[in-house]
């Protein structure tokens, strides 16, 4: 440094025009002159800030979860036209108390329907004359290909819908409309998924129809009756019922968890005036295009009836769901004491003034006009609804790149007139973004080798019952780690700047460049979740040039409140969005597949979200005088945790509380295998319990509980073997979860045998081989078809165009084909169309799966004491199927 900025050891302080660090001093504690410019002890003004933030998270976390008060029976007089929890809730309970409802099963076909059928009719009865109410029953069947998971052919016979069109009597013929679904999976009540959906809509039509004044257009309520069977009603509805050409637009009501808030987590495509009219008229928004991009990334394993919607009935609209508590998900806990009263009211309140704003708004009957373009779009901590267009967000990211290189570019000349060169100054600054990035790659790896390590010693998904343990083995180190590579790095860089407040302004402008360059890049790639770097980088820009021209005079801890006051906002709305993640997808390592380490899944997720958090927090490490003891109580902290967690049985994943539950998953299969030859001789028979791994603990948790799972073998060399490994997958998951476990046993009660007829086999064409086969069994099949090499199947009677192919088998194109009948069985006849080798006896394997998953066959008694033998802290789903498989 140039003689003529020192004096007797003292750091003088430099004023220059446009300067943000003129009033610092040069040199870090060199005399007690500049000790006041300092943050005095690491315990004092650097932990109350991180004190302050964590008090932040938890009363956000408070907020988060608060709920309106709900309107009971006896409100309902001084609340006309207002949604009455109680009364849904009532509904709730009588559709439940019919228990699990699979399709095909008489609970939903029969029970349920009747149910609908009465208390719509009594809405009818009393409804005001100003309405017109029409009820009717659709049975459809059809065909249709769904790319999700593995890919298939859905078949469907005589799903069930209860529908309802409420409007004028001058009928526009232009509708609303609003979906749930009454069925569920085999062994759950179906509280919150979906019967709580369909218990609001009784209470929305209910609430409607007593208003005095009528609809400007039409709201169609779809109660349908096979969603589960992945999605087969809304589809029979969409492309068949009569009144699916006038439906407009559309809200779809799911659950992946139980009470809570119903998040917005897909809108569209397109039809911003959709969006628009939920940010104005919902009085509890909760909404944001990060979810839905999150979602249709495929990273979450569900779909929902809002695809079939959109896909095949080319209608825009928006998915709700609740994500809270998805511990209870597709089990026997889904039951109405998971959802509390407040949570109805909320999503009533939110849901009945969403149908209305958009039943009577003037867009229904023109949308087209109203179609172009989509929408960037999040809530304020639940209290506005932020939106823009994609050519808004163009500009808005635009200017603020602009402004970030702005403001980084005058701390530089800032920089540059205490004394730096300019070539000095932006080498460090190099050097800096290098250390932020190697931050960002470093972290994750770190938090990766604690889980690897934690999986190593058994010790695996303490968190899931216990999400506290996240903050010890994740966080801490997420903070630790950034902060001690910094600090470390900075020892290096000070011996050219030699000012410690130069050096934390260049990681801040590091940080601050980061993040511009995300923003660029989620600018260029269109993708809408970028209005994060939106909130870091506009935050911390204006940050810098309020310091430089406004605050230039503050010292300590106005400086500090100043720098916290500008990360607040920022940090609290990602704070928001983060512990809706966590609640999102904690539960979901519950049925992630044993194949997929949760731990490893958790550790890199959390890292990577509080790594972004902390972004701005961790340069204040350069500020503190003795910055070893923040660090020392981040090693404490993490080393403690890990000490109790190895040494104690406090990190056991699981809980089987009622009130709380969080249990581990098990789907198992009471199974008969038959393996036939070219010949059509049995070549073998296996029976036993096919356990289909849904956890990495699986099934080792539960070995020394259950005898028979001493026996269990994993399930390998039949992959290789076998199509589809031999066994009856309900769905195509194959390459979803591939992990499971086979346990010898005794047979299961076959009541109804499958049966696989070839009737005829034709040639035309030439290489053209048609097959037509005959199928019979119980309501649920599933068909798996793989061709030889040098044959394509080419066509088929499901549905028209090219069959729609699944994951390959030993370099062989597979087909899986889901079929249902809810009713009136009979023989279902389909033929397929092979081409090649026509003068090869063989051309494809063939296999066919059954299932009994409701009724009195699901399990027979010794199924069921080998079922009663697991502990009351596990979730079972648990059914009799069949394989058998044929070569033609």
């Amino acid at each position: 440094m140039n003689d003529r900025h020192m004096k007797n050891g003292r750091g003088i302080r430099h004023r220059s025009k446009g300067s943000n660090i003129s009033y610092l001093p040069e040199f870090h504690g060199v005399s007690q002159r500049d000790r006041k410019y300092l943050l005095p002890t690491p315990t004092s003004h650097l932990l109350t800030l991180l004190c302050f933030l964590v008090a932040l998270s938890v009363t956000i976390i408070v907020l988060e979860k608060k709920l309106p008060t709900p309107l009971l029976l006896k409100d309902a007089h001084n609340h006309p036209g207002q949604f009455i929890a109680e009364r849904a809730m009532y509904n709730l309970i009588k559709l439940t108390g019919l228990g699990p409802r699979p399709t095909g099963s008489y609970e939903n076909e029969v029970l349920a329907v009747k149910f609908f059928v009465k208390e719509i009719s009594e809405i009818m009865q009393n409804a005001q004359k100003v309405h017109r109410i029409i009820m009717d029953i659709q049975k459809p069947s059809g065909a249709f290909p769904l790319t999700f998971l593995d890919g298939m052919t859905n078949v469907y016979r005589n799903v069930q819908n209860v529908v309802v069109k409420i409007g004028p009597h001058s009928d526009t013929g232009h509708s609303l409309l609003i979906n749930c679904h009454f069925d569920t999976v085999s062994d759950s009540p179906g509280g919150s998924d979906d019967g709580a959906s369909c218990a609001i809509m009784l209470e929305i039509l209910k609430v409607i129809s007593q208003t005095v004044t009528p609809l400007k257009h039409n709201i169609i309520l779809l109660f349908n009756g096979a969603e589960e069977n992945l999605m087969q009603a809304s589809h029979g509805f969409i492309t068949q019922h009569e009144w699916a050409k006038e439906v407009r637009s559309f809200i779809n009501l799911e659950a992946c968890g139980a009470g809570g808030k119903e998040i917005l987590f897909q809108a569209g495509p397109n039809h911003p005036w959709i969006m628009e009219t939920y940010s104005a008229v919902v009085p509890y928004p909760y909404a944001s295009s990060l979810a839905q991009e999150i979602f249709q990334s495929g990273i979450i394993p569900g779909d929902t009836d809002f695809r079939i919607f959109r896909d095949f009935g080319n209608i825009s609209g928006l998915d709700f769901a609740w994500s809270t508590n998805g511990y209870v998900y597709h089990t026997k806990f889904d039951n109405v004491e998971q959802i509390p009263l407040g949570t109805l009211q909320r999503t009533g309140d939110n849901i009945l003034a969403l149908a209305l704003g958009m039943a009577n708004g003037k867009e229904l009957s023109n949308v087209q006009m109203y179609s172009a373009g989509n929408i960037v779009f999040f809530d304020f901590l639940g209290a506005y609804v932020f939106r823009w267009s994609e050519f808004l967000s163009l500009l808005i990211n635009l200017s603020l790149v602009m402004l970030s290189v702005y403001s980084v570019v005058k701390n530089m000349r800032a920089g540059i007139s205490s004394g730096l060169k300019r070539e000095v100054y932006l080498k460090q600054l190099g050097l800096s973004c290098g250390v932020v990035l190697l931050t960002w790659i470093f972290t994750p790896l770190i938090s990766l080798m604690i889980a690897f390590a934690l999986t190593v010693l058994d010790r695996t998904m303490s968190w899931y019952s216990q999400p506290a343990w996240i903050f010890f083995l994740y966080i801490c180190p997420t903070l630790l780690v950034p902060m001690a590579t910094v600090w470390i790095a900075s020892q290096r860089q000070k011996a050219v700047v030699r000012s410690v407040w130069s050096l934390f302004q260049i990681y801040y402008d590091s940080y601050q460049l980061v993040w511009t360059g995300i923003l660029i890049f989620c600018t260029l790639m269109k993708v809408r979740s970028g209005f994060i770097a939106v909130l870091w980088t506009v935050f911390p820009s204006v940050g810098s040039l309020l310091r430089s021209t406004l605050f230039s005079h503050w010292r300590d801890w106005k400086w500090l409140v100043l720098h916290g006051s500008i990360l607040i906002l920022p940090f609290a709305q990602c704070i928001y969005l983060i512990f809706g993640a966590m609640n999102l997808y904690i539960p979901i390592m519950g049925r992630v597949g044993a194949g997929n380490n949760p731990e490893v899944i958790v550790a890199v997720i959390t890292s990577l979200m509080f790594l972004l958090l902390f972004s701005f927090l961790t340069p204040l490490i350069l500020l503190v005088r003795n910055p070893q003891r923040i660090l020392s109580v981040l090693i404490g902290l993490f080393l403690a945790a890990m000490g109790v967690l190895i040494l104690t049985p406090l990190g056991f994943p699981y809980s089987g509380d009622p009130a709380a539950p969080s249990p581990q998953r098990f789907m198992m299969a009471h199974t008969q295998r038959v393996y036939h030859d070219e010949y059509g001789r049995v070549r073998e028979r296996q029976t036993g319990y096919w356990i289909v791994d849904m956890d990495q603990n699986s099934p080792g948790s539960v070995k020394s509980l259950v005898r028979e799972m001493q026996y269990a073998r994993p399930v390998d060399s039949d992959c290789s073997q076998e199509l589809y490994c031999g066994l009856p997958y309900l769905m195509p998951v194959l390459t979803f979860i591939w992990k499971t476990h086979w346990i010898p046993g005794p047979a299961p009660n076959i009541p109804v045998p499958t049966t696989l007829d070839l009737i005829s086999t034709q040639y035309h064409d030439g290489l053209v081989r048609r097959m037509t086969f005959s199928i019979t069994g119980p309501d649920h099949i599933g068909v798996m078809i793989s061709p030889y090499s040098g044959v394509t199947l080419i066509g088929w009677s499901l549905v028209p165009g090219d069959p729609l192919q699944g994951p390959k088998w030993n370099g062989r194109d597979t087909y899986f084909i889901y079929y249902s009948c809810a009713s009136d069985p009979k023989p279902w006849v389909f033929w397929i169309d092979l081409k090649g080798n026509s003068g090869v006896n063989q051309s494809i394997d063939i296999a066919v799966t059954s299932h009994f998953i409701h009724g009195q066959h699901q399990r027979n008694d010794q199924f069921s004491q080998f079922l009663a033998e697991f502990p009351q802290w596990t979730s079972l789903t648990a059914w009799t199927a069949t394989y058998s498989s044929w070569k033609f």
